[in-house]
């Protein structure tokens, strides 16, 4: 059996294990507040603490936030699984 819709899955488990990566890489080479240029003026990687979501929203609501991502998670896995083959730019824009 073929997997639908690859490239979604790609893209899905490149993406969860760069996060993880440059989050590690970040909590174990950075003090707090600190900024390391990568792209000097353009990109920078800074070590700070949010307890929400994008822009401190839900921010304190921790439980909460962990059941609405797992939903949503849950809800583009199936999604993935069970609608008819996307086309590539489908596929990238569900990730």
């Amino acid at each position: 059996m073929l997997l639908k819709n690859r490239l979604f899955w790609i893209a899905a488990i490149a993406g969860f294990i760069l996060d993880q990566l440059t989050k590690y890489w970040v909590v174990q080479n950075f003090s707090l507040g600190q900024t390391q240029p990568l792209i000097k003026g353009i990109f920078h990687f800074t070590y700070v603490q949010n307890t929400g979501a994008a822009f401190s929203l839900f921010s304190g609501k921790v439980e909460w936030l962990r059941w609405l991502s797992l939903l949503v998670s849950v809800a583009l896995i199936a999604f993935a699984l069970f609608s008819p083959i996307l086309s590539r730019w489908e596929q990238w824009g569900y990730v």
